[in-house]
């Protein structure tokens, strides 16, 4: 899928632009398995899914936003000189979304990746396998396929890809993947253990992170599924940006 084909989700971006939320950091990366890890991030706009307790709304729900508004074109470059500003080479650059991956086909992608400083991580929904290319560029994966109240809103058949998840297995089995899933209770802590047996996804690559979206209810969560958790071997993500009250 290029730009040009993304006309259900806030019309046409030239291809050599990307659609950019925001870009900010330098930041401690917040989540999974490089928590702490200074990071600067880049949000693209555009996601194929549609979660209901999503924290990035503004990239996709075009039912409250303009998206040509919340997230403009930018060009490979504007965004590379911006990072640079925002602390890239000194860390990781996390490309995040929305659903980032959906514009890997596009030159500007391309662009992007090549001239990023360092070591570039994406975070993406586990629907969309990486390319050749994409695949090659990036150190890490962190693929969050959605279940229970994250995936409410669609359908199973379009947000877990069996093909896709097996495509980040093998990945993850490499070191170049890790699997993060949101679970609000431990009926979700199951289905995630189901998922990771079902698609044979190594444990060791697992990190559950309770659902919240402020400090006391991503607490409360997290008391409630930590035991259950460490029972199935996963591990457990928290979430440091909640915890410090920073970005």
């Amino acid at each position: 899928m290029n730009g040009a084909e993304l006309l259900q989700t806030g019309g046409t971006v030239p291809e050599d632009r990307l659609p950019v939320q925001e870009i900010f950091g330098p930041v401690p990366q917040g989540e999974g398995p490089y928590t702490g890890r200074c990071a600067c991030f880049i949000r693209l706009g555009r996601c194929n899914l549609h979660c209901p307790p999503c924290d990035s709304k503004r990239t996709w729900d075009t039912t409250r936003y303009d998206l040509a508004q919340t997230c403009p074109p930018r060009t490979a470059d504007d965004i590379v000189e911006a990072v640079g500003e925002h602390g890239a080479g000194a860390g990781i650059v996390v490309v995040s979304g929305g659903e980032p991956l959906l514009w890997q086909r596009t030159a500007a992608w391309h662009r992007m990746l090549t001239a990023l400083p360092g070591d570039v991580h994406i975070e993406t929904n586990g629907t969309i396998s990486p390319n050749q290319f994409t695949a090659g560029r990036v150190a890490h994966f962190s693929v969050s396929p959605k279940i229970g109240r994250m995936g409410a809103a669609d359908p199973v058949k379009r947000r877990i890809r069996p093909a896709v998840l097996a495509d980040f297995a093998v990945l993850a089995g490499q070191g170049k993947a890790g699997f993060k899933f949101v679970a609000a209770d431990a009926a979700e802590v199951e289905e995630a253990a189901r998922l990771v047996g079902d698609h044979r996804i190594p444990h060791d690559r697992v990190w559950i992170m309770p659902l919240g979206d402020d400090r006391a209810a991503w607490t409360t969560a997290g008391r409630n599924i930590v035991e259950q958790v460490m029972s199935h071997g996963f591990n457990f993500s928290a979430r440091l940006h909640l915890t410090l009250g920073v970005r």
